[in-house]
């Protein structure tokens, strides 16, 4: 009997404890989902030219674009972490698909986009996406810093990049949120046998990608304090 009495009222303080917690936490059972808008990378810098210091030409001739795409990449894999869900721009998605030319016309919306929405106006960058969005992200290459190491033991290049990225209201075109982040990566490869040293005077796929990743996750880390 008396173990029967036990176990009600354990039962009794269980059922009591999930209702408290019930009326404490709605926000945890009727949480927010907001949409957001990638819109993409422009440059603030005089020159992004790795055409001089890399073999790999896709990556030499659309440095922004490639930079785009890690942007993208990142961005999609943790804004959903803090209840932003990432929306493709379908525009952007078919033009790579087609030609050079059309590729070439949505890198010139996404740039238009970008310019009016420093001007509080979010016209443009709507035309990107099919669906009807809460917030636009952008970015722009503040510094691109490309220098050349050199020692007795080794010589490689390195990249630096700073990166600015702002969250916008879809609705007002007010900015809701400001973050930077840097980046910086070295060329790691063979040796010379000219000079005996080890290193790389190239910047490979992977130094630039790293640069830009670092950067990145940076600004993911300090929207992630902010949301």
């Amino acid at each position: 009997m008396l173990v029967r009495k036990f176990w009600v009222r354990v039962l009794d303080l269980v059922g009591l404890t999930l209702a408290i917690c019930l009326l404490v936490s709605p926000k945890v059972s009727a949480a927010t989902n907001y949409y957001i808008g990638i819109v993409g990378i422009e440059s603030r810098t005089k020159t992004i030219n790795l055409g001089d210091y890399t073999n790999l030409d896709d990556m030499a001739k659309h440095p922004l674009a490639y930079a785009q795409d890690v942007f993208e990449d990142i961005l999609t894999t943790d804004l959903p972490t803090v209840g932003l869900t990432t929306v493709d721009k379908t525009a952007y998605s078919k033009a790579m698909r087609t030609n050079e030319a059309e590729f070439q016309r949505v890198q010139e919306q996404m740039r238009k986009s970008i310019a009016q929405l420093d001007k509080g106006d979010t016209s443009e960058a709507v035309k990107l996406f099919d669906k009807k969005l809460d917030y636009f992200i952008y970015g722009y290459i503040a510094n691109m810093t490309i220098t050349h190491r050199e020692s007795i033991a080794s010589s490689n290049l390195a990249v630096r990049v700073d990166l600015t990225t702002r969250i916008v209201e879809a609705s007002s075109g007010k900015v809701v949120c400001v973050v930077t982040g840097k980046g910086e990566s070295a060329s790691r490869g063979g040796g010379s046998r000219k000079s005996f040293k080890f290193g790389g005077d190239e910047i490979s796929e992977e130094c630039w990608h790293e640069a830009l990743e670092k950067a990145i996750n940076q600004i993911v880390e300090k929207i992630k304090k902010q949301v």
